[in-house]
C-alpha cells in the first residue's frame, strides 16, 4: 500500500483550510523518470475567484494530458473559465521535459529548477498572487536525494521509490518554488543544513549561520523559522533563491569555505527577508529584491573584510553602471512598462539598486538608515510592496521627506 495514496486528501484538505480565501494552494506530485527525462505530473489548484476567465501559465515543455473543469490550454497558457463565484477546484494531469527553468544533470545525476515554476506545474506566476504549496517529489528505484521548498514534513519510501513531501504553509510568490534532485549529502548545524556531494561542510554551515544572525539584526525580524537549507549542484554559475531554499553551484562552495567568498551565499540568504518575507506586489520594483540583497551581501563582507572591502565593491558596481549608461541601457528603478520578469531582470535591479541604498545609508547616516530597513521589513513581513512603501518608512525613520533623493527611483 502507497503511504503517499492514503496521506493525500487528509493533507489536502488542511492545507486548503490554511490558506486565505484571496490565496491560491497548489498540491503537486511529481514523479521523476529519469531515464526519459520527463517529470509525470498531478496537480489541484484551489482558490477563490468569481466567475469568468482566468488565465495561468505553463511552459511548451509542459504537455497536459488530462484536466478537469472547463480548461482552453495554449502554448504557454492555461485559460480557465468559472461557471458561478467562490471556491474553484482545478486538477491537472502532465508530463514536463527540458526548458527553461528545469535543466537536467548528466548520468542520470538528476534535476533542477530555478525561477520559472511554469516549467513544470501550471501555476500564475504574477508576484501579486501568493501561495502555499504541498509538493511530493517522487524518485523511482534511485538512491537521489530531492530538496525542495518551504519545509521537509516526510520522507519515505515503498514500492513507487523514495518520497519526499515538502509544505510551504506560508503563501509565498510561485517563483520562490525552486527545488532539486541529485546526489547528496546532508551536513547540519543548528537550523541550517547544506546539501553536496559529500558531508561535513562546517566551514560552509558556519559562515551561513553568522550571515543569518548580522541579517536578523539588521532586519529587526526573523526569516528563517524552522530551517534554511543550500543545496550545491554540479552547475557551473548556478545561484536561485527559493523559499527556505538556495540552490547553488559546487564550484562556488570551495570559494565558500577556503577562500571566504561569503558575498554570493549572502545574497541568496538575503532574499528569505527580501523577496520571501517582504514581497514585491510586480515587477515594476524587482530591485527592492534584487538591489537589496545586493547592497545586504556587500554590508556583510564590509562586516566580514572592513570597510575596504565594501568600498571597492561599491566602487565594481560604479564602474558596471557606467557601461551600462554607456550602451543607453540605463531605466529607473520603479519602471511600470516592464510587463513581465522576462522584461524586468537584468543588471539594472541589482547595480542601481545596490547603489541607491549606499547612496540612501550615507544619506540618512547609521542609526537611521538601519531603524528604517528594520522598520520596513517589520511592518510589511509577508506583504507586498512597492518602492513607495519603501520611501515611506525610510522617512519615518529619519524624519524627514526624501522626495528628491527617490526622484533616482522614479525617474522623473
Amino acid at each position: 500500500m502507497s503511504c503517499a495514496g492514503s496521506a493525500f486528501p487528509i493533507l489536502l484538505i488542511l492545507a486548503a483550510q490554511t490558506a486565505a480565501a484571496s490565496e491560491t494552494f497548489y498540491n503537486v506530485k511529481l514523479t521523476v523518470d529519469l531515464d526519459r527525462q520527463e517529470i509525470v505530473g498531478r496537480e489541484e489548484i484551489r482558490f477563490t475567484h468569481p466567475r469568468g476567465d482566468f488565465e495561468w501559465q505553463k511552459q511548451a515543455g509542459l504537455r497536459l494530458l488530462h484536466s478537469s473543469g472547463d480548461v482552453d490550454p495554449a502554448d504557454t497558457t492555461v485559460r480557465t473559465r468559472f461557471r458561478s463565484d467562490g471556491s474553484q477546484h482545478l486538477k491537472f494531469e502532465y508530463t514536463a521535459t527540458a526548458a527553461r527553468g528545469l535543466r537536467w544533470l548528466p548520468d542520470k545525476g538528476g534535476l533542477f529548477t530555478a525561477f520559472y515554476c511554469e516549467a513544470w506545474m501550471v501555476c500564475s506566476t504574477a508576484p501579486g498572487q501568493r501561495a502555499t504549496l504541498r509538493l511530493e517529489i517522487v524518485i523511482p528505484g534511485s538512491a537521489l536525494t530531492a530538496v525542495g521548498p518551504g519545509k521537509l514534513r516526510r520522507g519515505w519510501e515503498d514500492h513507487a521509490g523514495r518520497h519526499f513531501l515538502y509544505e510551504q504553509s506560508e503563501p509565498a510568490q510561485t517563483y520562490l518554488f525552486s527545488f532539486c534532485v541529485a546526489r547528496l549529502k546532508a551536513s547540519t548545524m543548528g537550523e541550517f543544513t547544506v546539501y553536496s556531494s559529500a558531508p561535513d561542510r562546517n566551514g560552509a554551515l558556519r559562515r551561513t549561520a553568522d550571515a543569518a544572525a548580522f541579517m536578523r539584526k539588521r532586519a529587526g525580524v526573523d526569516a528563517i523559522r524552522g530551517g534554511y537549507r543550500q543545496a550545491f549542484l554540479a552547475q557551473a554559475g548556478l545561484a536561485q533563491e527559493s523559499s527556505d531554499l538556495a540552490l547553488l553551484s559546487e564550484d562556488y562552495l570551495a570559494k565558500l569555505e577556503q577562500e571566504d567568498d561569503v558575498v554570493l551565499m549572502a545574497h541568496e540568504l538575503a532574499h528569505q527577508w527580501w523577496g520571501k518575507l517582504v514581497g514585491i506586489r510586480s515587477w515594476s520594483d524587482s530591485w527592492l529584491n534584487e538591489g537589496m540583497a545586493e547592497f545586504i551581501s556587500l554590508v556583510y563582507l564590509e562586516q566580514e573584510r572592513g570597510h575596504p572591502a565594501y568600498v571597492e565593491r561599491i566602487d565594481r558596481l560604479k564602474s558596471q553602471m557606467a557601461e551600462i549608461r554607456g550602451r543607453g541601457a540605463d531605466r529607473p528603478l520603479h519602471f511600470e512598462s516592464w510587463t513581465d520578469v522576462r522584461d524586468a531582470l537584468g543588471r539594472v535591479p541589482y547595480v542601481k539598486g545596490a547603489l541607491f541604498l549606499d547612496r540612501l545609508r550615507t544619506e540618512l547616516g547609521e542609526e537611521a538608515f538601519w531603524r528604517g530597513m528594520a522598520l520596513y521589513t517589520a511592518r510589511y513581513a509577508w506583504q507586498l510592496v512597492d518602492s513607495r512603501d519603501f520611501q515611506r518608512a525610510m522617512e519615518e525613520a529619519g524624519g524627514r521627506t526624501l522626495d528628491l533623493l527617490f526622484l533616482e527611483v522614479y525617474g522623473n
